[in-house]
């Protein structure tokens, strides 16, 4: 165990991660974080360290700086593939590598290659974003921890050395101080999921954790009561010889609306990781929602895990008899329905048959851990579904609930345990009631209109939510001097009757000489520019994008002495209340409970097999295990043996594949290196017999045989993308080629002649 915080894995290794550091600066819409990760390898070997971690979805990275062993050196933004191979060579050289990646919204990863034994790191990143008015409130959010997900991380794209662990025995010290400026610094503050210290003075209020060895098991959140003369803001800067300015308007309006029947389906979550906190939650949320329903609404209600119950066949009317009929199962719900299939049960509320000419929605109660993000938003949107999502329990998938809300039409409510459910469910309810605003315009009433716009179409949006907008003006058009700070938003919206009336609010802009600014403008244009305008913008900005990621390099004595580093993954703490451990939820005064002793709120006989974590997994026997943290509380919890019961062809297939084999035969832990292969070693080994014709075809063309061999394998995972070396194998590979002396001439020979002949064999 570390002897300086007492940090190891199951299995006995150090724990790189020591510490996370977070500071925060809120000056009303624009929020900048400086985050802060202490490594320090206290093994005998050089180590790597990747370690996937959560982000908010629109979190704009701004810098990246690595401190090792004093010696300071900042990152650069560069293409994926670059970045990639920049970091693959000084890993292989023994020189010591950091990359930041994005791998999808809002999820990240740090990859720190040969830390050197004993040495320690800092790295320290800063992001920037924008926040948003929901009705009376700002929820400003540092996600701390990632919840384990449903289904294969493949299907969201992450590398295998990507692929979040979690451990009992993960507990970092966390500390958090945030200073808010300007008009908000006299605004009610309050955190559901942490004790604070607020210190107001002068410069603003300052704010703080009441206990600095906070776990990092839940997200941190901060909400902030909108002052009463609040309408909007805006900040404006220049951008080169163009002026560019961010509106954050805030349509407030009493609409009186005529009330019609609405049909409400209501997709529950009861897969195992809803499991105690989570699921206590939406058995309120329901109860709620259907308080809230009218004699002439429709509804019905989808629970769901590995499998999916309608309790209605068809959706129903919301009489007396109907409500009673369903009020027993609401306030008896339980987490006992397996894995987290969430897809088919939506295809099912789809399905669910309602009358002609009733507008209808659906409302999800979940706490979104899937793997699967892509397939289910693309259904969604097929469905002409409205989705107004509401997100239970302590690390909820904010990144993907809300992008599956704002893409079809709908609305997010995050919850997380110590909130008032209630009043996020009366606020779901008067989204869903209310109309939309739309033909949406913003306008510059003493200057020509901008020269360009992010989003191009403002989307309609509920009164109420904020609608932030980048704008570019021409700065000979408008100079700065003569620039004043003035804009106006336009737009519609049906009254009782049915007819558009027309509204206009203005607000002022202050000027800012942050960079920030037009950093976060550009990156607002990246996904409506075509692939080589986005790279432009990402390299003029240095923005980190899914195809651009920081990169930075630390040239290392005595490089040549060193074998590859051991791969170490930082896991992450099991988030409190989520399947079951522990609770953020207290019965005392205190907003959090400090050292709850984890424990199960379902008896394991209720629990799918599929729905524990996969850390449990690997620790599974009929042998209790037991926390091996320094809480006082031990941790008994008896797992089932490990089932191939799901094994599939593809993965029998896959079994049998050289990937698998050089995966299974060369692992970082046993230290061997590839030596020369020739074509019959790899045919033994499982390659496809296509491509060995194809290689036994160029070896009498004239090549080596060991070069054509090496340069194959250099090029395997290119032609292979679902079936893939591992990150050690290729090291090794690359080591391999640099050792025969294989040229890049030689392997772009092979990959064209492969691609021809493969392009041949299929025709």
């Amino acid at each position: 165990m570390n002897s300086e915080i007492g940090l190891t894995t199951p299995f006995g290794e150090d724990i790189a991660l020591k510490a996370v550091s977070i500071k925060a600066k809120l000056n009303g819409i624009l929020a900048e974080i400086d985050v802060k990760q202490q490594y320090k390898n206290n093994e005998k070997n050089n180590i790597e360290t990747v370690y996937t971690f959560p982000l908010p979805i629109d979190a704009v990275l701004l810098q990246l700086n690595v401190e090792i062993n004093g010696h300071t050196l900042e990152g650069q933004v560069k293409v994926n593939s670059v970045a990639e191979e920049e970091y693959e060579q000084a890993v292989t050289s023994g020189d010591t590598a950091v990359m930041l990646k994005k791998i999808r919204d809002g999820l990240y990863s740090i990859n720190l290659g040969n830390l050197l034994a004993g040495e320690s790191a800092i790295i320290h990143f800063t992001y920037a974003q924008l926040n948003e008015w929901q009705g009376d409130r700002l929820r400003f959010y540092i996600p701390t921890t990632l919840a384990p997900k449903y289904g294969k991380p493949r299907m969201a794209g992450l590398a295998e050395h990507e692929v979040p662990s979690h451990s009992l025995s993960a507990a970092y010290q966390f500390d958090f101080q945030a200073d808010i400026e300007g008009e908000l610094a006299d605004a009610a503050i309050t955190s559901p999921t942490h004790s604070i210290t607020q210190a107001l003075d002068a410069e603003g209020l300052h704010l703080g954790l009441l206990d600095v060895a906070q776990p990092m098991d839940r997200d941190l959140i901060i909400e902030i009561a909108k002052p009463n003369s609040y309408v909007g803001e805006g900040l404006w800067a220049k951008d080169g010889e163009q002026i560019v300015a961010l509106t954050s308007f805030y349509p407030q309006l009493d609409i009186q609306t005529k009330r019609q029947p609405r049909c409400i389906k209501m997709v529950v979550d009861c897969s195992g990781s809803m499991i105690g906190d989570s699921i206590n939650q939406a058995s309120i949320a329901l109860q709620a929602i259907v308080e809230q329903l009218e004699d002439d609404d429709w509804f019905n209600i989808i629970l769901f895990g590995s499998h999916h119950k309608l309790i209605f066949n068809k959706s129903v009317q919301a009489t007396p008899k109907n409500l009673q009929r369903v009020e027993k199962t609401l306030q008896n719900l339980r987490a006992d329905l397996g894995g987290t299939e969430m897809d088919s049960a939506l295809q099912a509320a789809y399905s669910s048959k309602t009358p002609k000419n009733i507008p209808t929605d659906i409302l999800l109660i979940t706490d979104g851990q899937i793997w699967d993000e892509d397939n289910l938003l693309t259904n969604a949107q097929a469905s002409e579904h409205r989705h107004f999502v509401v997100g239970v329990g302590s690390a909820v998938s904010e990144a993907f609930l809300s992008k599956l809300a704002s893409e079809t039409g709908g609305a997010s409510e995050f919850v997380t345990p110590n909130e008032n459910m209630s009043s996020r469910i009366v606020r779901h309810f008067e989204r869903i009631n209310q109309p939309r605003l739309h033909n949406s315009k913003i306008s510059w009433p003493k200057h020509n209109e901008a020269i360009q716009q992010s989003p191009q179409q403002l989307s309609p949006l509920f009164a109420g939510d904020t609608i932030n907008v980048f704008s570019w003006l021409d700065i000979g058009k408008c100079s700065q001097d003569e620039f004043d700070g003035q804009a106006e938003l336009n737009f519609s919206c049906k009254d009782s009757d049915g007819i558009d009336v027309k509204h206009t609010q203005k607000i002022s802009l202050a000027h800012t000489d942050n960079h920030t600014l037009a950093r976060l403008a550009a990156h607002s244009r990246i996904t409506e520019v075509n692939k080589t305008e986005a790279l432009d913008l990402a390299d003029k900005y240095q923005l980190v994008t899914e195809s651009t990621s920081y990169i930075l390099v630390k040239v290392n004595e005595q490089n040549n002495e060193l074998g590859l580093p051991k791969l170490r993954t930082v896991p992450h703490q099991l988030p409190a209340g989520q399947s079951g451990f522990g609770s953020v939820v207290c019965e005392s005064s205190d907003i959090v409970c400090q050292g709850m002793p984890i424990s199960l709120s379902e008896p394991m006989s209720k629990i799918d097999y599929s729905d524990i974590p996969m850390f449990l997994r690997k620790q599974a026997d009929d042998t209790p295990i037991k926390q091996q943290n320094s809480s006082p509380h031990d941790l008994h919890i008896p797992i089932p043996k490990l089932l191939n019961d799901n094994l599939t062809l593809s993965q029998v297939e896959e079994h049998q594949s050289l990937a698998h084999s050089l995966n299974s035969e060369f692992t970082p832990d046993n230290n061997m290196g590839i030596g020369e292969f020739d074509i019959f070693d790899i045919d033994e080994l499982g390659e496809d017999e296509a491509i060995i014709e194809i290689l036994y075809q160029l070896e009498h063309a004239g090549y080596n045989e060991q070069k054509l061999v090496a340069a194959w394998l250099s090029l395997y995972n290119e032609f292979n993308p679902d079936n893939q070396f591992s990150r050690h194998v290729t090291r090794l590979i690359r080591i391999l080629c640099k050792d025969l002396d294989v040229s890049a001439e030689l392997i772009n020979n092979i990959r064209e002649m492969m691609t021809l002949e493969m392009a041949q064999t299929a025709n």
